[in-house]
């Protein structure tokens, strides 16, 4: 478990002691706590090249293939959270928010 936050390990923990090559549904839920504890609370980026060298050392019956799978699901879903911290999503909200204004004021100097 290299830089492994420790509000994770328990979470990691959880998950690698199932059947991951199983890509049972339970199995899959676990990896998505820990993903989503990961990404809530660490304050440090996490590649998926540091979760495919956790995995290769910490599950050795794990394919290169399944392997592969849970990173980019990993990278998927921590690039998507990222998009709403981007400048694209925050000049939208800012629109939006200009929009509300704008039509709020107008009914109120009727």
């Amino acid at each position: 478990m290299k830089d492994m936050p420790k509000f994770a390990i328990k979470w990691y923990k959880m998950w690698i002691v199932g059947f991951l090559e199983s890509w049972h549904p339970n199995d899959l839920e676990r990896f998505y706590m820990f993903v989503s504890v990961l990404l809530a609370n660490s304050k440090k980026q996490r590649s998926r090249y540091w979760l495919k060298e956790n995995l290769r050392e910490d599950c050795s019956k794990l394919s290169d293939k399944d392997i592969e799978k849970y990173c980019d699901i990993y990278e998927h879903i921590r690039d998507f959270k990222r998009v709403w911290r981007s400048q694209q999503a925050k000049l939208i909200a800012q629109n939006d928010f200009e929009k509300n204004i704008e039509e709020i004021n107008k009914k109120h100097s009727r």
